[in-house]
C-alpha cells in the first residue's frame, strides 16, 4: 500500500491510498467499480480466480482538507482526477461500473395488477408518474418484478415435521410488486461524459442501494437494515429476501436524527409485513467512528454491526489488519465490481 498526492487543475489537493500488488502475473479479466462520492472517489478492481472473486487493486482519493464537494466541479475536472488516479494506482481494466447516488435518484416499490408483459411495459411509465417527483420525460426508468413479501411462506422450525396443519400456505396473487428506479437523464449524461474523458468503457450505471446489497448481503435471505454513513448524508435500506423493500436518504449526519429514522422505517416495515428485521449492517466512511458505533449499539433496539464486503472477496493477507475499516469505505465500489 502507498499514500500519494495528486495535484489537479481543480482547486484541491487529493491524497490517495492505493494498492498495486497484483493478484495474477499474467493478464486477467477484471472489472472496476467506481464510487463517486461527495468528497471521496473509491475505485475497486475485482477478478475471478478459481471460481472466487478476488480484490486485485483499490484506490481511495479524497480532498486533503476534507472540505471539497465533487458536485461543485466540472465533469472535465472529475474525469482528469479519475484518469490520473487510474494511472497512478496502475489499474489494469478499463471496464467500469459507476454508482448512482441514492439521493440523486428515485426508487420505490409499487403495486400493479397482473397483466401480460407487453401491457406492463406500456403501463409502467404511466403508473410511474404517480410516484416519480419529476416529469417522466426527464428520467430513465428501470423496473423489475419482485416477489411479494406477504406471499413468501415461512419455513417450519428446524426438525419440525411438515403436516397439513403447519404446511405454509401461499395466497393466490392478485397483484404484482414492481421495483421502480428513475434516474435523471442529466446524471446519466454526466457520468457517460466523465467515463469517456477518463478513457473508460461503461459496463453499467447502478444505484448505490443495489451495490451495497450485493456486497453486504449477497444471497442471504434474511431481513436487514443497511445504514450507509456518508460524509454529508446517510442512506437507509430495508432488504428482505435479497430485495430492497425500502430506500430512504437523509441529508444529515446527526446521530439522533438518524436513530429516529432507523426506528421509524423498521417499525413501518415490521408492522406492514409482520416480519422482524434481524440486524443492522453499518457501512460508509463514518461507520468506523467509535462515537457513532457506540451510540447506535447502545440505543438501537436491533443488533448493530459493521458490514464486511471483504468477507465475500479474496484479498491479500497484508490487508487483514485494516479489512474492517477498508471494507466499510469500499462497500459500494466492491458491489459494483461484483456485477456479472
Amino acid at each position: 500500500m502507498r499514500i500519494a498526492q495528486i495535484h489537479t487543475n481543480a482547486p484541491m489537493r487529493i491524497s490517495i491510498q492505493f494498492m498495486f500488488n497484483w493478484l495474477f502475473k499474467k493478464k486477467h479479466r477484471s472489472q472496476l467499480g467506481i464510487d463517486l462520492g461527495s468528497s471521496v472517489i473509491k475505485i475497486v478492481e475485482l477478478a475471478k480466480k478459481e471460481g472466487r472473486i478476488h480484490l486485485v487493486n483499490y484506490a481511495i482519493a479524497k480532498d486533503k482538507d476534507d472540505t471539497f464537494n465533487f458536485a461543485e466541479i466540472r465533469n472535465e475536472d472529475i474525469a482528469s482526477i479519475l484518469k490520473n488516479l487510474i494511472a497512478e494506482a496502475r489499474f489494469e481494466s478499463k471496464l467500469a461500473s459507476f454508482s448512482l447516488p441514492i439521493d440523486k435518484t428515485f426508487s420505490t416499490v409499487m403495486e400493479m395488477p397482473i397483466m401480460a408483459e407487453e401491457e406492463m411495459v406500456a403501463a409502467i411509465p404511466y403508473e410511474a408518474q404517480k410516484y416519480v417527483p419529476v416529469p417522466i420525460e426527464e428520467v430513465v426508468l428501470d423496473w423489475t418484478i419482485i416477489p411479494s413479501v406477504s406471499t413468501l411462506p415461512e419455513k417450519p422450525a428446524a426438525g419440525e415435521e411438515i403436516t397439513d396443519k403447519n404446511k405454509p400456505e401461499i395466497a393466490p396473487k392478485k397483484s404484482l410488486q414492481i421495483l421502480l428506479v428513475a434516474v435523471p437523464k442529466e446524471i446519466i449524461d454526466d457520468l457517460m461524459r466523465i467515463a469517456k474523458l477518463a478513457g473508460l468503457e461503461v459496463a453499467a450505471l447502478e444505484q448505490e442501494a443495489f451495490s451495497l446489497t450485493r456486497a453486504l448481503i449477497g444471497n442471504d435471505k434474511g431481513v436487514y437494515l443497511i445504514a450507509d454513513f456518508g460524509r454529508r448524508s446517510t442512506d437507509l435500506l430495508i432488504v428482505d429476501q435479497g430485495i430492497i423493500r425500502i430506500s430512504h436518504s437523509l441529508g444529515t449526519v446527526s446521530k439522533e436524527t438518524i436513530l429516529m429514522e432507523m426506528d421509524r422505517i423498521v417499525n413501518i416495515y415490521q408492522m406492514r409485513y409482520t416480519k422482524k428485521v434481524s440486524q443492522c449492517l453499518m457501512s460508509g466512511g463514518r461507520a468506523n467512528e467509535k462515537e457513532t458505533i457506540d451510540f447506535l449499539a447502545g440505543k438501537f433496539k436491533i443488533p448493530v454491526k459493521l458490514g464486511d464486503p471483504l468477507a465475500r472477496v479474496g484479498h491479500l493477507p497484508v490487508l487483514n489488519s485494516i479489512a474492517k475499516e477498508l471494507g466499510s469505505q469500499l462497500a459500494i465500489a466492491i458491489g459494483l465490481a461484483m456485477r456479472e
